[in-house]
């Protein structure tokens, strides 16, 4: 084989490798979600479409970001079906507040999202500063029980 071809040769699998390294490493530390990508818990191909993994059942959860009270600073992940909060152990999440009733509210999962409840409290549950009874939570609802506030993350 001829100098010329030889060199053509090796440029082109040098360029071809290092695409290819390209390729993969834009490919990774891409998780699932609304463009879709690889589950978290099984490594498989998610469709964008899927709610949770088809697989594994991995499923996104949601997040409170404590922002005032007791508990400012921390993240409480909604991994149960059902949250409750509360001032007494018991609840999924407690809150040392004279201002909260025993049985607060609770967040409950749905297909598509998370509704925040009262459950019957005394000083009731404020959403981005209104007092309601329920309210289907939205990206950055901001969440008052008692004197605390959280902001809600869905992911």
């Amino acid at each position: 084989m001829s100098t010329p071809i030889l060199l053509v040769v090796i440029i082109g699998s040098v360029l071809g490798v290092a695409l290819l390294v390209f390729a993969i490493a834009r490919g990774r530390g891409k998780g699932a979600g609304a463009s879709g990508g690889l589950c978290p818990g099984c490594r498989r191909a998610m469709r964008p479409e899927w709610p949770r993994c088809m697989f594994c059942g991995w499923m996104p959860v949601a997040r409170l970001e404590f922002v005032l009270g007791p508990l400012t600073g921390q993240v409480i992940e909604l991994r149960e079906d059902v949250t409750t909060v509360g001032s007494v152990v018991g609840n999924s999440i407690v809150l040392a507040d004279p201002a909260v009733s025993r049985k607060h509210a609770g967040i409950r999962r749905m297909e598509g999202g998370y509704e925040l409840a009262d459950l019957g409290s005394t000083n009731g549950i404020y959403v981005n500063g209104h007092r309601l009874p329920k309210k289907n939570l939205a990206p950055g609802d901001v969440i008052r029980v008692g004197n605390s506030e959280c902001v809600f993350r869905p992911q």
